[in-house]
């Protein structure tokens, strides 16, 4: 019954870990922790198809289907890594047991708890290769104050690049606090603070819009500002999650959260209508201050009973957010043709910023679940809620304008064994999200889109070929409105979008030296355009990759104690440049590389790590639906030494 024991634990055991080994660096390994090839991210690690920007070929950030350990987190800005240890996306058969999931996937931050050990973690990397350099520094501490009651962490890092592929160079700083309070057996509390700081250096880099043609041959690094074309942004988040055991099988768990992303003056830059030889339109805009700042967090109250071979679970469950925006008030300002690698010398004018719109969400969702568990039989679950949810824009100007929604949510899966070894999914799911914000060449630039209702429903396999390696293949299909520029440049609901697709996930131990993580999405993302005449027409979304594989493969050689080789392949398919289908990217297959040893040094972990990324220099574009496009980033090399203390 080993395949059956090691699908029942994956499908239905969700607990939060608070093993002291994760506040240690030098063992950090993606690929060896990753559970599937769906997206996981340990410390600055990152494998796996999806993010937490791309799902499914949507956005679960955009989209509010974010967790920390577990409970509903309404993002400003994301917790840095002193207090983030990682996530994890939960898609398919992963999302099967997790209380009520939303569409475009879960992505789950689960703090970096301290322990019961004193250890102080440093870690230190340089990358390099011609013009780019990435310097980076990290130190990272838990302090045991009461053995087994009280223990804190904390941290700072800093961070310098040059010829970045967003900015012609920024800086950064990171700090977080973070605690472990377990007054007794039956109550843990984990209270957290990140802050960020980044800013321009030197310039940020403009953004590419392509016109009626093919795109230009470019490199980021190409691209220059002026070096009062600058950006920066001030992050925090803070809160609790905790735990609390109460009499007759009860359990509370509780979350509360606070966001805040400050941006102050800053400066965007544009090319505009590029044509196949790299010249086009430069314009550059300037915004006044603006933020965004929410408060969120849940409540679950959680009871189960066991009868005989059957678990039964019952969720009550509250969410609310508060969130809060100041956008737009820019002014743009064009300063004629431009080739792309010979921008122009300019000095910075006078530009005449108006106050910025503001909006605020208020959304509050109650609702009840259900999850039965079967040994070796399977699972199943349901949920219900409600949401209230009123949004209100106020523009320069303008009366406030209000949006109010009470839809019922509801959701229903299914996991059945048909084997020892072999269990099928399905799912359904009907949630509220939201879809983004309007681009930058938008005339309602940054002004964010109303929460809409959305639907997906997904099925599919997983093979347990061993103990240690397993196979899943899904099939899935998200409906959502479609939201876009239209011909007057205003950023508005232009139809319906549908994403139906095939994904894949082979990871695992292949033998005690050999560990895979593949996976695998085929996508037809297809949208029902209605003009303003009536007419509809059907075509492919721009942006998301009709086909991408990604294969990293990890080997460890029993002749060399603690070395570790590994390489990554992905392959991205051609896919459309321009909303109207008429021009195509070459697809690509990029190659990274690197090997990782790691060895105790007078009783201290010492992990080194060498990487090279994109080895074989390829160049290609990543478009979008509003024609922007942005380069490959060319080959680079990284060298990094983590040791815990």
């Amino acid at each position: 019954m080993i395949g059956t024991s090691v699908l029942a634990a994956f499908l239905f055991i969700h607990t939060v870990s608070s093993d002291p080994v994760h506040a240690q660096r030098a063992g950090e390994n993606a690929v060896a922790e990753a559970d599937d090839a769906f997206g996981t991210v340990i410390g600055n690690e990152e494998i796996g198809l999806y993010s937490s920007t791309n799902a499914r070929g949507f956005s679960p950030s955009q989209a509010g289907n974010l967790r920390i350990n577990g409970l509903f987190f309404d993002q400003a800005a994301a917790p840095n890594v002193r207090v983030r240890r990682g996530s994890t996306i939960h898609v398919g058969i992963s999302a099967q047991g997790y209380p009520l999931p939303a569409p475009t996937g879960v992505v789950d931050f689960k703090l970096r708890v301290p322990g019961d050990r004193y250890v102080t973690s440093v870690l230190v990397s340089e990358g390099a290769l011609f013009s780019y350099a990435r310097h980076n520094a990290e130190v990272d501490t838990q302090v045991p104050i009461v053995k087994g009651v009280l223990s804190i962490g904390a941290g700072l890092g800093y961070k310098r690049n040059t010829a970045h592929q967003f900015a012609v160079g920024d800086e950064g700083y990171s700090a977080g606090l973070i605690a472990h309070w377990t007054p007794n057996d039956t109550v843990s509390v984990i209270p957290f603070y990140s802050y960020s700081k980044t800013s321009a250096v030197g310039g940020d880099r403009p953004r590419i819009f392509l016109g009626d043609n093919d795109p230009p041959d470019f490199r980021a690094e190409d691209i220059t500002s002026p070096d009062w074309v600058f950006f920066g942004f001030r992050q925090h988040n803070y809160g609790f999650v905790s735990e609390v055991a109460l009499p007759d099988g009860w359990m509370l768990k509780a979350g509360l959260f606070r966001s805040v992303n400050n941006t102050p003056r800053s400066f965007t830059a544009f090319v505009l209508g590029v044509d196949a030889l790299g010249e086009g339109d430069y314009a550059i805009s300037q915004s006044p201050p603006s933020y965004t700042r929410s408060t969120s967090g849940e409540i679950r109250l959680t009871r189960s009973f066991v009868e005989g071979v059957r678990k039964h679970t019952i969720y009550l469950n509250t969410r609310a957010r508060d969130r809060g925006r100041a956008f737009g008030g820019g002014d743009l300002q064009h300063f004629g043709k431009v080739i792309l690698g010979a921008f122009p010398e300019l000095t910075e004018p006078q530009f005449q910023t108006t106050a910025p719109s503001e909006s605020t969400t208020r959304q509050v969702t109650g609702g009840i679940a259900y999850e039965g568990v079967w040994q070796g039989v399977g699972q199943w679950s349901m949920a219900l809620q409600r949401t209230s949810y009123k949004r209100t824009q106020a523009r320069v100007g303008w009366a406030p304008i209000e949006g109010r929604k009470s839809p019922w949510l509801y959701n229903a899966a299914a996991a059945v064994f048909l084997t020892r070894d072999l269990a099928a999914y399905a799912s359904y799911t009907r949630g509220i999200e939201e879809l983004g914000s309007a681009p930058g060449n938008a005339v309602n630039r940054d002004e964010a889109v109303p929460a809409e209702l959305t639907l997906q429903v997904d099925a599919g396999l997983r093979y347990q070929i061993t103990p240690d390696l397993s196979l899943v293949a899904g099939l899935f299909q998200i409906d959502k409105p479609y939201y876009a520029i239209d011909q007057d440049l205003l950023f508005r609901q232009l139809g319906t979008v549908r994403h139906q697709g095939v994904e894949l996930s082979l990871a695992g131990s292949v033998t005690d030296s050999l560990t895979l993580v593949a996976g695998a999405v085929f996508l037809q993302p297809r949208i029902a355009e209605t003009s303003n005449g009536g007419a509809r027409t059907e075509l492919t979304a721009v942006g998301p990759i009709p086909r991408l594989i990604r294969v990293n493969i990890q080997y460890r050689p029993a002749a060399v104690q603690g070395l570790a080789l590994d390489a990554k392949v992905e392959s991205v398919s051609s896919r459309y440049a321009d909303v109207s289908n008429s021009r195509r990217l070459a697809g690509a297959i990029t190659l990274d590389a690197g090997v990782r040893y790691t060895r105790t040094i007078s009783d201290v972990p010492v992990r080194f790590r060498l990487q090279g990324r994109n080895l074989t220099n390829i160049r290609s574009f990543t478009p979008n639906a509003s024609t922007q496009i942005r380069p490959f980033e060319a080959r680079r090399f990284e060298l990094s030494v983590a040791a815990d203390f």
